[in-house]
């Protein structure tokens, strides 16, 4: 079986052990020598001190992060990419993203193993190490955004970048190695890589193929810049083997990190860490890359001093070149060439001009001092440059930025890269500079609600390109906050409309709210309300038919101002210049009852531009009433394409992802619910009602004590059902769920993996006799009953013939006490004050009922379930095919008589089978099974009289309905 050998990995410390492959990165104790412990905070502000780190170190391991898991509440594993001795790396969707509706909501996430977590020495130097990987960039380098911890994992988060790694591009190409013109972007990437990094002061330290990205486009990308030396140099030069040669493998005790195979004599002697370490590295990697061998055969650098080995002859390569890469993997220090951009300069190949004569070449040496004295000078202005438009992002600054455009001033007077430098160098500062401009613009709390100049702000930052978390999440707050203050307003305005302050000028009359309005909103379709146009002209009308023609030219400038165009006001306006003249006489005012037909038009038309805003900002019971105002009058369910119910359909919509993200899976269903009621069925609310119903049964099973085998596998099936008819609307809800930290599993199929199942598959050791089972009760209509503790007993029961295996059923469908008695007993539900105890359970999805039998089934150790439809149908037939068709349909059918046996409790009543079966027909449908479908039976007091029948059937999904119930069997021993 072929194993990974570039793989990072915890392998115990053995320097005997040796195999074929010498690649893998090593760490070793080292000496026992106080170390020096600084600390530095992370974005996230959640680590950043060493007493932090140290406590941390001592925490028992926790539960292993793996596929499913949310970190910190945001970060959701979706698969593994790689593992190895640091720790596992995991393909990451930040959630987050997923909120803001971001493109790309994907990241890296390196979750460090226990082994390492217990160092804090190496914690901490590790956490410094991707603090200063943050501060610097380049197109040829893995980003890092954040080291973090959640619990006891420690995990940092990067750039994720589709294609593979450099080792699996050279092990696909054999031994042969690639040519040089093929292999030079990706050896020139590299080397910027390094050389930018080395600028930064930061040395990789674990240069290797399998530490270099190759994307589909064939760009190569570094990352893992100074994880390995995150730990403790080794400081004995006995590496440790163990058969595979690209692995970082990590020991007990103070850590250090290599790769022996890429490992420079300094590093293997434990010296502290130089750019010629990634010289070395680098050179090995290249030599590798072109002849597909590694140049010394995968020996440390030490074995081949001892071994006198020299750096193979690289086919193509001239002789220029050749040394360039000998000087690179010169096996000392002193010999080795100490930078990367001397190496890059001795690979690249020369062109025609600069082989020329050796006069010419004194020249263009003369030539290249003068360049290299101008690019010294160009380099220093171009540093200056950048300082000086980041120090102007400070407010403090007495030339600082005061707006958007000043920033795109000063930007635009930068070169390509000094912009770039900017943006990636002052990434925290252009965040904050953000935050600050975006709240001089909006802040409803400080009435600022300039949103256009909030959208300015979001341009900036979307030309910026810049890496700004802060910002993106107050932008998207922004936007709903905007919708809900749009909402409030068309309240406000509708309110002041209907109390005729038209013309007023305090903060609640109709001028003050338009205001508002328009600051928010130019556009808005509020600022052309029919309604307010109408009631304006007809006040203005009122005046002047009262004889206060002042009055009316005052009211009309009003209403001109905001409805300019308004051919009615234009009419009223030349009545009030010349009244009574021919002018006048040609355009009557309009008579009241062509008022009244504008009147009702303008009116339907603000209602449903109130519950456009109602359904953007996600007012439920704002929606519903305008819903019910448009349709009121109404015989029949709107179509499906009806704007009005797609509206009410999108609030409520709305209403149950906010009540998911807040926890409240209950008041999300019920949501949903509440518009089903208003519009009839809809494909986009029944799914949605089927998904939080779903959320709710699960999320209750995992607070019972335990469920049942049958009962966890039929979650499971729901589950799976649900992701192939409705996977966006799943992927959603969980998403939700996790954001509200209620989900910690990551999704529900995890939460029902680790449900507590238990079996019941016979007799329990010490059950009374089964009171059901005693001879002569099959077809008698005498009840049994499980006794459970003094005074508390099961549900009626009465046994049916079947054959030779017959069972018992509920004699009543199960009620309103029934599902009391469960609630009160596992806390895990609560039943509404105020109903009759003895009328039939309704209202209620069929996993409630499961849940019920699930633990009748658990505490009285004999199977309870819902019916077959077979089942069903023996018991409802009595033997002797009776059918319930004349009894009358309707209310009065649901009196059941009693679901506990107890002495307070009555006689049953209503009329009963041939076998004691109260109920069968008229009272509710009752719940049974048609294979792995559920089917409905026996009609209800909602049915007409055809179908108050025991042969009347309709299918169910499950969902909770008002005139739908159940009934159980239990199994007999």
């Amino acid at each position: 079986m072929h194993e990974d050998n570039d793989a990072t990995r915890v392998a115990p410390v053995d320097a005997a052990r040796r195999d074929h492959d010498d690649d893998r990165t090593v760490v070793k104790p080292v000496s026992d020598a106080p170390s020096t412990r600084t600390g530095t905070g992370t974005q996230s502000g959640s680590i950043g001190t060493s007493e932090a780190w140290e406590r941390l170190a001592t925490l028992a391991p926790g539960e292993s992060p793996t596929v499913g898991t949310v970190l910190k509440g945001r970060f959701f594993l979706e698969r593994e990419l790689g593992r190895g001795g640091m720790g596992v790396v995991f393909l990451a969707r930040d959630e987050r993203k997923v909120e803001a509706r971001d493109r790309d909501p994907y990241v890296a996430v390196k979750v460090l193993n226990d082994q390492f977590r217990k160092h804090p020495d190496s914690l901490i130097a590790l956490q410094r190490e991707a603090r200063r990987a943050q501060q610097f960039a380049n197109d040829h380098i893995v980003r890092v955004y954040d080291f973090d911890k959640d619990g006891s994992n420690v995990f940092m988060t990067m750039e994720y970048v589709e294609g593979s790694d450099l080792r699996a591009l050279m092990r696909s190409r054999g031994r042969d190695g690639l040519a040089f013109a093929e292999a030079w972007p990706l050896i020139e990437g590299m080397a910027r890589a390094l050389q930018r990094a080395h600028e930064a002061g930061v040395v990789h330290s674990d240069f290797k193929p399998g530490n270099v990205m190759v994307t589909a486009a064939g760009v190569a990308k570094v990352f893992d810049f100074g994880i390995a030396r995150a730990g403790h140099a080794v400081r004995d030069g006995n590496v440790p083997r163990d058969g595979h040669d690209d692995e970082t493998v990590f020991d007990a005790g103070t850590l250090g990190a290599m790769t022996p195979a890429y490992a420079s004599l300094a590093m293997l002697r434990g010296e502290p860490p130089t750019p010629a370490d990634d010289v070395y590295a680098f050179g090995c990697v290249v030599a590798e890359l072109l002849t597909g061998r590694h140049p010394f055969a995968k020996k440390t650098a030490e074995e081949a001093l001892g071994a006198g080995l020299r750096p193979p002859v690289v086919p193509g390569l001239d002789k220029r070149q050749q040394k360039a890469l000998a000087d690179a993997l010169a096996l000392t220090a002193e010999r080795r060439t100490a930078d990367i951009a001397t190496v890059l300069a001795g690979l690249r190949r020369r062109r025609l001009r600069e082989r020329a004569t050796p006069w010419v070449a004194a020249a263009v040496v003369a030539g290249v001092v003068a360049a290299g004295g101008a690019w010294y000078a160009s380099h220093r202005a171009e540093q200056q440059h950048v300082a000086d438009t980041l120090r102007r992002f400070d407010p403090a600054q007495p030339d600082a930025f005061t707006g958007e455009d000043q920033v795109r001033q000063g930007l635009g007077s930068l070169t390509g890269d000094e912009r770039r430098r900017v943006v990636v160098d002052g990434a925290d500062t252009i965040d904050h500079f953000l935050m600050r401009q975006l709240a001089a613009h909006w802040d409803p709390a400080k009435g600022r609600l300039d949103y256009a100049g909030a959208e300015r702000t979001f341009a900036l930052r979307a030309e910026l390109k810049t890496f700004a978390p802060k910002f993106d999440r107050r932008r998207d707050e922004v936007v709903h906050e905007r919708e809900d203050q749009l909402n409030r307003l068309d309240t406000a305005l509708s309110e002041a409309i209907l109390a005729g302050r038209l013309f007023g000028d305090g903060a609640d009359d109709v001028p003050a709210i338009l205001g508002r309005v328009r600051s928010i909103d130019p556009v808005s379709r509020l600022l052309a309300n029919p309604e307010l146009e109408l009631k304006f002209g007809m006040a203005i009308e009122a005046s002047q038919q009262q004889g206060d023609t002042a009055g009316a030219e005052k009211q009309l400038a009003i209403a001109r101002a905001w409805f300019p165009a308004s051919s009615r006001l234009a009419t009223i306006a030349g009545n009030l210049k010349a009244p009574g003249s021919a002018t006048s006489a040609a355009m009557p005012t309009p008579s009241p009852v062509q008022d009244g037909t504008d009147l009702a038009i303008a009116e339907r038309t603000s209602r449903l531009e109130s519950l456009r805003h109602a359904s953007a900002a996600g007012d439920l019971d704002k929606a519903l009433a305008s819903f019910r105002a448009l349709n009121a009058g109404a015989t029949a369910p709107p179509p499906a394409d009806d704007e009005a119910a797609g509206l009410l359909a999108q609030a409520s919509l709305a209403a149950a992802r906010n009540a998911c993200a807040a926890g409240r899976w209950k008041d999300a269903a019920a949501s949903i619910q509440t518009a089903l009621d208003a519009t009839g069925e809809r494909t986009d609310l029944r799914r949605a009602k089927t998904r939080y119903d779903l959320a709710v049964a699960v999320m209750n099973a995992a607070k019972a004590p335990s469920v049942s085998s049958a009962e966890q596998d039929d979650l499971s099936k729901r589950l799976q059902a649900a992701r192939q008819d409705d996977a966006a609307g799943m992927k959603d809800m969980e998403a939700a769920m996790v954001a509200s930290k209620g989900l910690p599993e990551g999704t529900l199929d995890n939460v029902v993996k680790k449900l507590r199942a238990t079996e019941v598959s016979g007799p329990v050791a010490g059950t009374p006799r089964d009171p059901c089972g005693r001879k002569g009760l099959a077809g008698t209509a005498r009840e049994c009953f499980d006794t459970f503790a003094v005074g508390s007993y099961g549900p009626a029961m009465v046994v049916i013939p079947n054959g030779r295996k017959p069972f018992a059923m509920m004699r009543t469908e199960a009620t309103v006490a029934n599902l009391d008695q469960f609630c009160r007993a596992t806390r895990t539900c609560a039943i509404n004050r105020g109903q009759n105890a003895n009328d039939p359970a309704r209202s209620i999805p069929v996993d409630f009922a499961r849940r019920y039998a699930a633990w009748l089934t658990q505490i009285s150790g004999h199977l309870y379930r819902l019916p077959t439809e077979q089942e069903w149908l023996t018991a409802a037939r009595g033997g002797a095919n009776w059918d319930g068709e004349n009894d009358a349909c309707g209310e009065a059918s649901s009196a059941l008589g009693r679901l506990i046996h107890s002495p307070e409790l009555g006689p049953a009543t209503g009329k009963a089978n041939p076998w004691g079966l109260v109920g069968v027909t008229g009272g509710v449908w009752e719940w049974v099974t048609r294979g792995s479908a559920l089917v409905a039976r026996g009609g209800s007091f909602r049915s007409g009289p055809a179908q108050c029948s025991v042969n009347s059937a309709r299918a169910s999904d499950g969902t909770a309905d008002r005139d739908v119930g159940f009934r159980l069997v239990r199994e007999i021993r």
